[in-house]
């Protein structure tokens, strides 16, 4: 049976046996072992990596394929003192890529220029005009960053004027192979043999950074004079978050003191974003991904990306607040254009799209903006729980993003549709799209045909992964504290789920606007916690509150008036006559 969400929920089952070895091994808890099973942590040395955390402990750079040779030719242009420009993209991940670079150039007094392209003007990626902008601006030394893996024609013509590239990128290797660059630093390149896969662009510019360093150190220079690349693990921590890169392995060790350098930062333009967004004491993922993230976010989405740039290498913090002011009005500027484009979205699929027979979701508009049409296809996406992909149409012209659920591949699916597109790419769960907009129809029904052959009935069913029961009496600041051990959380470490059975809710209040949210008390016995739910007041309202229930919930540390108390914030729930 479903839940009053219409969710199916999954429960993690973690060996018995795996989890006493690790409560004996490495002296955890029954929960903490259970959870850090559940993550894949069988293993007690992985398990020990990962709760101990050691800056020391992580991947050594030159592991990663195309590395030597990346470092010799940027050690000699720093000796040769020879400008060399880095080349962005306009999300966070790309932003902070070419701000770690910047900051990492100007510390060692090396020459350096730094491009970003335009969304709306110039697309994704390397462009050859660029290059030639570039090198009359006497650059013959591009690094790429968070782009460029598929830019084979755009290399190919920087060899032929005369400018090296070495592209640092993550994502996906394209079936056309790689280019011709003098060197690559992407651990998903064959033959490449560096451990950790899931680097966000930051991640690998910043090992680049690193093996630099090394590099320079290995030429004489005083190790005192090199910058230290712990204070810049503040922009690593950034785009690694912003950019949902799985935070596991040296992820989660680098993002773990990441925080705690955002914390610190003296960064102007840091501590401006911070501002602007209301951060004052510790940051955690979700103050980077919900608060600071799309403010920079905000700048690339809606054709103005050198201003997150700007602001992420400002040395004046009062330059830095009116840039971050400037970009907290962008933000807001791009939360009106995400809601009329959500608007037009929802209009155009009410008329255009047969969700009983259409498993894939494939909307397109003049109206629709660029920017903002990823945002969208994911809140699409996961309302429907089905492929989303909206497509922004102009001068016969389309450019789409598109979201996915875990059964579907965006990519694969688009390469057996490739023969409708123009070019595509991205990752599984997250890709974009150039399209002759005559091709649009055929495209559709083509990429449905490939969702009728992969997604199954119930493929479309979102599901709920719990990973404990919790009894209310369980519920304690020494849980919470082993839970906390865990952090940061995000990709592939998701915070932990708990189901509470047989609850009496109590006390219920639906609170907010709209009455749109519900509080309760949990009761088991004598024993109860607080319970929020959020935009959750219509599906308590779907239950017989009367009768007990079965809660799935995460914990959260709720301050109020100087005092701490653990609450729950409720993720879903159903009667508890209902069967698993």
């Amino acid at each position: 049976m479903l839940s009053a969400l219409n969710k199916k929920w999954i429960f993690t089952n973690a060996k018995d046996e795996v989890v006493r070895q690790l409560m004996e091994e490495q002296g955890l808890s029954s929960l903490l072992a259970r959870l850090m099973v559940n993550r894949g942590l069988e293993d007690p040395e992985a398990a020990r990596f990962f709760l101990d955390a050691q800056l020391d402990s992580v991947h050594d750079p030159f592991l990663m394929r195309g590395m030597d040779v990346a470092v010799r030719r940027i050690v000699q242009a720093i000796q040769n003192r020879e400008t060399v420009t880095v080349y962005g993209d306009y999300d966070v991940d790309g932003v902070t890529s070419a701000a770690l670079v910047v900051h990492f150039f100007r510390e060692l007094g090396a020459p350096f220029d730094y491009y970003l392209p335009n969304r709306m003007e110039e697309g994704y990626g390397l462009n050859e005009k660029a290059l030639e902008t570039i090198k009359a601006r006497g650059s013959k030394l591009v690094i790429t960053a968070d782009t460029g893996i598929t830019a084979l024609p755009q290399v190919a013509h920087a060899n032929k004027i005369g400018v090296d590239v070495i592209v640092t990128d993550h994502h996906q290797i394209s079936v056309d192979g790689l280019p011709d660059a003098l060197a690559i630093l992407n651990p998903h390149q064959p033959e490449c043999n560096y451990p950790f896969k899931f680097l966000s662009g930051v991640g690998i510019v910043f090992k680049l950074a690193a093996g630099i360093r090394r590099g320079l150190l290995e030429a004489g220079w005083d190790a005192e004079k090199l910058p230290n690349l712990r204070k810049h693990l503040d922009l690593f921590t950034l785009g690694t978050i912003a950019d949902m890169a799985p935070l596991i392995d040296e992820n989660h060790v680098l993002t773990s003191h990441g925080l705690e350098a955002l914390r610190n930062s003296v960064k102007p333009g840091v501590i401006a974003l911070k501002s602007v967004v209301g951060i004052d004491g510790k940051v955690d993922s979700s103050s980077v991904g919900f608060g600071m993230g799309p403010r920079l976010n905000a700048a690339g989405r809606l054709g103005q990306p050198d201003r997150g740039l700007h602001l992420l290498v400002s040395s004046d913090l009062n330059e830095a607040m009116e840039m971050a002011k400037s970009l907290e009005a962008l933000n807001q500027e791009r939360k009106e254009t995400q809601k009329w484009c959500f608007e037009e979205a929802e209009y155009l699929l009410e008329r255009q799209v047969d969700l009983e027979n259409e498993n894939v979701i494939v909307l397109a508009s003049e109206n629709f903006h660029q920017g903002v049409i990823g945002i969208v296809a994911s809140k699409l996406a996961e309302k429907f729980y089905r492929p989303a992909i909206l497509i922004a149409l102009e001068e016969g012209k389309g450019k789409g993003s598109a979201r996915s659920i875990p059964s579907f591949n965006l990519v694969k699916a688009m390469t057996q549709c490739s023969e409708h597109l123009i070019q595509y790419g991205g990752h599984a769960y997250a890709a974009g799209l150039n399209i002759e907009q005559d091709r649009v129809d055929a495209f559709r029904k083509a990429i449905n045909q490939v969702g009728d052959e992969y997604l199954t009935e119930d493929c479309l069913v979102a599901e709920l992964k719990v990973d404990a029961t919790l009894a209310m009496q369980d519920i304690t600041q020494d849980t919470f504290k082993e839970i906390e051990s865990l952090e940061p959380f995000g990709q592939m470490n998701k915070v932990p789920v708990f189901i509470s059975r047989e609850v009496q809710a109590r006390d219920v209040k639906f609170v907010g606007q709209d009455e749109k949210h519900v509080r309760f008390r949990a009761f088991q016995g004598n024993q109860f916690r607080n319970v929020i739910g959020f935009n959750l007041a219509h599906a308590f309202q779907s239950i017989d509150a009367n009768e007990p229930v079965d809660i799935v919930y995460e914990l959260r540390r709720n301050t109020w008036n100087g005092r701490d108390s653990i609450e729950i914030k409720l993720l879903d729930l159903r009667s508890s006559h209902a069967e698993d």
